[in-house]
């Protein structure tokens, strides 16, 4: 019986060492979501793939669905997150990652969510240098927008509305509010009840 291989990008959320040389992957897919995917002898010296498979960085995967979990044939790094490792950058993305899995309910496809988190490291990757309060501030962008696009969020301010909603102007709108978002975002995680 053949098996079909998805070809999808991905973000590495979280990395599991399982067995000797296992790994478990749990990814965010373009396609598909939040998915739990099995990388077999990926820990061995003479894996060639060992090299793609740091927590955080942005992927092309190659996967095929099993039974009761994915598995991983091949894996292209696009964006590796090792030069942000000890960064307040590589501290805002492992927050997000959480929250990602949190609030994702499995393999449901949001192609918006999927933009954001992209949009998040086109941020990073031009402005490498930024200082806590503004990865502070587009911490609060995305996970509003990430309540909205699951449900949780209802409004229409402008960083809703738009494709691209890190930049200073928004900033300064989540800076001048910051006490009533991260109410409504407490508020939106306790009605998610995840």
């Amino acid at each position: 019986m053949s098996h079909v291989i998805h070809h999808t990008p991905a973000l590495i959320l979280k990395t599991k060492n399982m067995r000797e040389s296992n790994k478990l992957l749990v990814l965010y897919t373009k396609q598909f979501g939040l998915i739990y995917v099995s990388t077999q002898s990926i820990r061995e010296l003479k894996s060639k793939m060992r090299f793609h498979t740091h927590a955080l960085s942005l992927v092309d995967v190659d996967v095929v669905e099993g039974r009761d979990i994915w598995k991983l044939t091949g894996i292209h790094e696009h964006l590796s997150s090792l030069p942000f490792a000890g960064t307040l950058a590589f501290s805002m993305l492992q927050r997000l990652s959480t929250f990602i899995m949190r609030l994702s309910s499995g393999e449901e496809y949001h192609d918006r969510i999927w933009e954001d988190i992209q949009n998040v490291y086109r941020y990073v990757q031009e402005h490498p240098h930024e200082n806590k309060e503004t990865y502070h501030h587009i911490e609060i962008v995305f996970l509003i927008r990430l309540l909205n696009h699951l449900g949780y969020w209802e409004g229409n301010e402008d960083f809703l509305l738009t494709s691209y909603p890190f930049t200073r102007d928004i900033f300064e709108v989540i800076d001048s509010n910051h006490s009533y978002f991260i109410q409504r975002i407490n508020l939106g995680i306790q009605n998610s009840q995840l």
